[in-house]
Order: C-alpha cells, then structure tokens, then sequence
C-alpha cells in the first residue's frame, strides 16, 4: 500500500485543458487495495493556479472525496505556498511512508526542499513529469 501525496495542475473539466491530471487521480483513486490519495497540492501548470485550485476543489466535492487539497505556486520561484508549508510536513513527519506524485510543475517540491532541506531523503519516492 502506498501513501500518495499528488502534487498537480488539474484542469479536468476545463474547457480545452488537459485531463491527464484528472485521469492520474482517477486511477490512483480506482486501486484503492494499492494505494491511498492522502492529499492533493496544486500548482500552475496547465493552467492558472486560481483555476486550477477552484476546478480541483469542485472536482473533489462532486466526488465526494474526503481528501484535503492545498494550494500551491502560482508560478516559478513562487515558494511560500500552503502546498509546500504541508509536503515539507507530512513528509518529515513520515519519512520514507509517503510517495509524491507530480504532474505538473515541480515547483511545490523545491520550495518544500527549500523549508526541509532533507526533504528528498524523506519521501518513499517522488515521479515527476516536468521539471521547474
């Protein structure tokens, strides 16, 4: 079982967005025997972090999930974030227990690094798409 923190810009339902983000949680969602969605970050990326943030939060209500989500950078060098304030958290508080997911910019990563410099040595293992 692994505990996944998913760190992106989802822009399902947007109109002419990407939904490869969307389709990540869904999957991620539908094996729940492999792993569990502990929180959702956003970030810039497909599209603004006001979108991305509103259009990830109706997202979760209409499914119903009980799954926390904290904005993150609206764009590069953008590092004092609630997104990066709680990866740096949970995952010193959990070393090695929580795996981090990364669809979109990689922004809320290096600013958490930035707070926690042990940071990488902390996560169970981190994928990224995109670099910052």
């Amino acid at each position: 079982m692994k505990n996944i923190i998913l760190d992106f810009d989802n822009t399902m339902g947007v109109r002419g967005c990407d939904v490869d983000d969307g389709l990540a949680l869904l999957y991620l969602l539908g094996n729940p025997e492999r792993c569990r969605v502990l929180a959702a970050c956003t970030t810039y990326g497909n599209a603004g972090i006001d979108v991305v943030d509103a259009n990830t939060r109706a997202l979760f209500e209409k499914l119903g999930l009980n799954i926390p989500v904290y904005r993150g950078a609206a764009g590069p060098g953008d590092t004092d974030t609630e997104a990066a304030r709680f990866l740096a958290e949970a995952c010193a508080a959990a070393p090695g227990e929580i795996s981090v997911l990364a669809t979109g910019s990689t922004t809320n990563l290096a600013a958490a690094a930035l707070i926690k410099p042990e940071l990488f040595a902390k996560i169970g293992r981190a994928s990224c798409r995109e670099r910052v």
